[in-house]
């Protein structure tokens, strides 16, 4: 074996090609000069004899000078119209020195105009055989006719960045740019010609385009949901460059990133009024419940953002817990982190944390949220929603917290499932001590889906398409509302600092969305066709419908009647509902605790579809465990009526 380093050919390597390229240009500049004179002189066998030096001479002066100007430190396949700077240094040196010898040797028959023809065509010489070989060495060995076409939206600088940077690399080949524009039509970047967005279809089967890159990071939400729902039309993957605040953080612009959904819904997001997020924060000890959550999580980030004293997580889940704890440490700052396993079911231990810690608001987001899941264990659906809302009420009441927001949902508007019939009287609880209490500012946000959340369509679709289908949707004209997690949490946090007790928000989520519309949009932007009832081929991806789960809405609603009035935040709507007494209230979570622990479930269903108005339990063998007792009382009655017979 030989004892020669792994890498000692890598230098050598490199020095010969500086060599190489040194030699070349010291042909280049003689050369450049020579056609110079005859240029000049019109005569090809013009006689040079009296001056022949200086042609080696302007070789050696102006290699001297690229290799001041460093030309031959710029790595030849990133060669780019900023790398000819040095090229036109050292070609300038080149000239004024050939003059001044020229003059000072009194040499007469050196034509004085020959430097500035020399000027020309030594850049043209010098810089064009570098431009020459990066696309003839570089490009070819590196995959420039194997490479996957792609098109680039956007023409502009980042665009052109973005270009750049795919030519120098060996993955995609920017086949075409495409803008809205009308002066940046027909016109080349890099030598790639930018087309208008309307002949984007044609441009995508002409030019075998799989992928597009958006690289309009400037577009307004408005302006990127059009693009999109242009662009979904058509089987291309749709992927987009950092944001300029991620290029700044230190994003690579050729770091391109697969589609946000919440592109498709094209919310344009209001800024959000800081005195409003710092109000029930800043400098204060907060809670939040089911911090582990989707909203949880975010309140917890929007929340350590505001600067409070100390933010007190509170969970039932310890992976969960854990996870948050750790990312949560990294940008805590001077804030205490509490971190507390534990569940709302759990009264003394709600009281105690509020107490030990001098808890000033309370985030109550701990909730069994998923409709089947919850259809499927109506016992722990009920303790965990309403007990568990009623035991986090008291324990702040007990302490007086100034100030509790519920996190609520829109399946408690006329719920037709048992989660959102538990979330609808756990509203009532908040309504009833709101009315009765006056130490604690009590009050509840309602909104719809969240995007990305453990329970939403959205990553099921992802994993169903990236699996190769099929796309289960539950019926063609589904619809729901959705909003990101990031802006939720920053409107209940507004919400409940504009609180002065017992309001009942409503967050304004824009228009429903047809899930059956946004699988297709996603197939479409994974660059798929879709097909429905039929076997899919390659690059297709079959939609299939399985119908409403148990429980399930056709389309959900925020708002019960049209008792509705704006607040200060044109985002966020105050509604008005029918309530229960204070004493009721107390009664009926005292009756569904006793009910509960005894796995009461017809107790259970009959208070919940007394005080829920409009709701009945549909199918009640739907959870296992009542379908079992069902049985066994089917079995005993029809034992019984053989024994009377």
């Amino acid at each position: 074996m030989s004892s020669k380093p792994v890498d000692a050919e890598t230098p050598l390597s490199d020095r010969n090609k500086r060599l190489l390229l040194m030699a070349a240009d010291g042909v280049f500049l003689p050369l450049a000069l020579w056609v110079a004179v005859v240029l000049r002189y019109g005569n090809l066998y013009q006689d040079v004899s009296s001056f022949w030096w200086l042609f080696p001479g302007v070789g050696l002066i102006g290699v001297a000078g690229f290799y001041r100007f460093n030309l031959y430190r710029a790595i030849v396949r990133y060669i780019g119209p900023s790398s000819m700077l040095p090229v036109v240094q050292g070609v300038t040196l080149a000239a004024i020195g050939v003059s001044l010898l020229a003059y000072l040797s009194g040499v007469t028959s050196f034509p004085r105009s020959a430097p500035a023809i020399f000027w020309f065509i030594a850049i043209l010489l010098v810089g064009g055989s570098r431009l020459i070989i990066r696309t003839v060495f570089y490009g070819f060995n590196h995959g420039y006719l194997t490479r996957e076409p792609v098109a680039i939206y956007g023409a502009g600088e980042t665009g052109a960045q973005l270009a750049m940077a795919l030519l120098n690399d060996s993955s995609f080949m920017p086949a075409a740019f495409i803008d809205d524009n009308p002066s940046m039509r027909k016109h080349t970047i890099h030598g790639v010609r930018v087309y208008d967005s309307a002949n984007v279809d044609r441009l995508v089967y002409e030019r075998g385009i799989k992928q597009i890159f958006l690289a309009i990071p400037s577009a307004t939400s408005a302006q990127r949901k059009a693009i999109l729902e242009q662009l979904a039309e058509l089987p291309v993957h749709i992927r987009t460059v950092p944001s300029f605040g991620e290029l700044i953080s230190g994003a690579a612009i050729n770091e391109v990133e697969e589609i946000e959904i919440s592109d498709l819904l094209g919310r344009e997001v209001i800024p959000p009024e800081s005195g409003l997020l710092r109000h029930s924060i800043e400098g204060r000890s907060v809670m939040v419940t089911g911090a582990g959550g989707t909203i949880g999580s975010e309140l917890c980030r929007q929340i350590l953002r505001q600067g409070p004293e100390r933010l007190v997580v509170f969970d039932n889940s310890e992976f969960a817990l854990h996870n948050l704890e750790n990312e949560l440490c990294l940008i805590a700052g001077e804030t205490e982190l509490v971190c507390l396993l534990g569940s709302v079911l759990n009264y003394g231990h709600l009281t105690m944390a509020m107490d030990d810690f001098g808890v000033q608001t309370v985030y109550h987001a701990a909730a069994y949220k998923h409709v089947p899941m919850v259809e499927r264990n109506v016992i722990e659906g009920v303790r965990n929603n309403v007990v568990g809302t009623w035991n986090a009420v008291r324990a702040a009441h007990t302490n007086r917290v100034d100030e509790f927001v519920l996190i609520s949902t829109d399946k408690a508007v006329r719920p037709t499932n048992v989660m959102g019939a538990t979330k609808r009287l756990a509203e009532m609880v908040v309504q009833a001590y709101a009315s009765e209490v006056r130490d604690t500012r009590f009050c509840m946000v309602r909104f719809g889906n969240v995007l990305r959340s453990s329970g939403s369509v959205v990553p099921l679709f992802e994993a169903q398409i990236l699996a190769g289908g099929p796309v289960q949707v539950t019926h063609k004209d589904t619809t729901r509302y959705f909003m990101t997690a990031s802006e939720a949490a920053e409107l209940v946090i507004q919400a409940g600092a504009m609180s002065q007790g017992g309001e009942l928000y409503v967050l304004d989520m824009g228009e429903p969305v047809r899930i059956n519309d946004l699988a297709k949009k996603m197939i479409h932007l994974h660059g798929k066709e879709v097909v429905i009832e039929r076997s899919p081929g390659e690059d297709e991806i079959e939609i299939e419908y399985i119908g409403l789960r148990p429980g399930e809405k056709l389309h959900e609603e925020l708002i019960i009647g049209q008792h509705v009035t704006g607040t200060q935040h044109p985002k966020i709507l105050m509604a008005d509902e029918e309530m229960l007494g204070f004493e009721v209230i107390e009664e009926v979570c005292a009756q569904l605790e006793v009910s509960c622990e005894s796995a009461d479930y017809l107790q259970v269903q009959q208070t919940l579809e007394r005080y829920v108005t409009g709701y009945r339990m549909i199918d009640r063998a739907v959870d296992p465990v009542l379908k079992a007792e069902l049985s066994k009382r089917e079995h005993s009655n029809v034992t019984q009526f053989k024994k009377e017979d």
